[in-house]
């Protein structure tokens, strides 16, 4: 089984999520920004970006199980995500966010442009009350939750995937 995982982090927390559910599931993982660019970058980095963006849309189509994850801004997915979500043609889809205070509309909002598209979206999970970039600081016992609900959530998406090949 094809397994791959897309995210946009904007302060590490989704990209510390989307580690634990693509070695869960032994996924290919593929951000689509870069951590590191701060405004809109320089050409290079757009150019960069520009690669992520269209390799992440390839690997998606090829993919039995597809992740997509973002953190939350003003209540909603980032922009890129937005975008990358209703150009994917992919067979299923697991949705995941992390947020500081309030998900709002994030995961809601991506399912609705998939099911637009006939997508079928088997999961969706949110992690809520990390503040920006906590999750590789938390102690051992806080950090544990975060690791286990991600591992679960990657679990059942690929149970269920199995289930349907059945």
């Amino acid at each position: 089984m094809k397994v791959v995982v897309v995210y946009y982090s904007k302060t590490g927390n989704t990209k510390s999520i989307a580690e634990i559910i693509a070695e869960k599931s032994k996924a290919k993982i593929i951000p689509i920004n870069l951590l590191e660019k701060k405004g809109r970058g320089t050409e290079e980095e757009r150019l960069k970006e520009a690669e992520l963006f269209k390799q992440a849309l390839n690997e998606s189509e090829k993919a039995d199980l597809l992740f997509i994850g973002t953190s939350t801004s003003f209540k909603q997915a980032q922009s890129k995500i937005r975008r990358f979500t209703k150009s994917v043609n992919a067979k299923n889809i697991g949705l995941f966010c992390t947020f500081t205070k309030d998900v709002g509309i994030t995961l809601t909002e991506l399912e609705e442009i998939l099911s637009e598209n006939n997508i079928t979206i088997i999961g969706m999970q949110e992690f809520g009350g990390l503040k920006t970039g906590q999750f590789k600081e938390l102690v051992n016992e806080e950090r544990k939750k975060y690791i286990v609900k991600a591992e679960k959530f990657a679990e059942q998406c690929l149970e269920k995937i199995k289930r349907t090949e059945k």
